[in-house]
């Protein structure tokens, strides 16, 4: 048996407090240790039953291992958990508008398939510190990281173009693109309604959209890719009232996870994904 034992997300909740160190974390790292579940859907429901219990937001589950099924092709239970802390998200989205892309947090849980171990992996604080530019509150780090950058800046893997458009305009127009193109689109987030900023903020809303087919295939040569997946479009518009479009770098994910042997497929569709967000933000 395998079970899950979680431990308080102090590092969601004390954002203020970390390091800028590190890129993603597994479970046998500070925060999670996977023993005795039997099944993946035990343990996310276990996670999310916690998550909710320690006063974070269940946003929704998607079910990659599901989705590969309904393209005819096969990939082991692997499912990603996503969930938000309000608080959190709006202190970082007032330093960057670009981590909207990592929002909301997510949970990738796995059963490898070579030792029927179930997995978890999710994104570290230092990870969105150092992608998005996002300085903690440690003086002698903010100094040490303001003397690096004078050698040139850290691949981030975020690729932005403009859009001719409005943040709703764009965002319909590449909603009806997706959709066109075959895509499912889960789930969308305006991280400036009302409901979530009580005062003015700049427009900026995530549309998390699909394939099975094309994503099924990067989870089997590696499953931890999952996190990052499904792929993102950001709409944000910036304080020159500029809107932009972003998305993840295929080619920069699969060096993230270790892909072998995919560098074409990548390549491809990170040209799709460009087509695409060019198609919806130009008139």
């Amino acid at each position: 048996m395998k079970k899950l034992q979680i431990v308080l997300l102090t590092f969601l909740l004390g954002w203020t407090a970390i390091s800028s160190a590190g890129g993603w974390n597994v479970h046998d790292y500070n925060d999670f240790s996977l023993t005795d579940f039997d099944t993946v859907s035990e343990a996310v429901d276990k996670i999310k039953a916690t998550l909710e219990d320690q006063g974070l937001e269940i946003v929704g589950v998607i079910n990659h291992a599901a989705n590969a099924k309904i393209a005819n092709l096969e990939l082991p239970p692997t499912q990603l958990i996503l969930f938000r802390d309000n608080r959190l998200e709006k202190r970082l989205l007032r330093r960057s508008s670009t981590v909207g892309i990592d929002l909301p947090q997510k949970m990738l849980v796995w059963e490898d398939p070579n030792s029927g171990e179930i997995k978890l992996l999710y994104n570290a604080p230092g990870y969105l510190s150092d992608r998005h530019d996002i300085n903690t509150w440690d003086p002698l780090l903010y100094r040490l990281g303001k003397k690096l950058k004078q050698f040139g800046k850290l691949e981030n893997g975020l690729v932005t173009i403009d859009s001719e458009f409005s943040v709703e305009e764009t965002v319909e127009n590449l909603m009806a693109v997706l959709l066109d193109n075959g895509f499912f689109i889960p789930f969308t987030f305006d991280f400036t309604s009302k409901s979530y900023f009580r005062h003015y903020r700049r427009p900026a809303q995530l549309i998390v959209f699909g394939n099975p087919k094309v994503g099924t295939p990067l989870m089997q040569n590696q499953q931890s890719i999952g996190v990052d997946l499904p792929q993102k479009f950001l709409v944000w518009e910036d304080r020159e009232g500029q809107v932009h479009i972003t998305h993840n770098d295929p080619v920069f994910l699969g060096k993230r996870h270790g892909l072998q042997g995919l560098d074409t497929m990548l390549g491809k569709i990170g040209k799709r994904l460009a087509q695409l967000a060019a198609e919806g933000g130009t008139k």
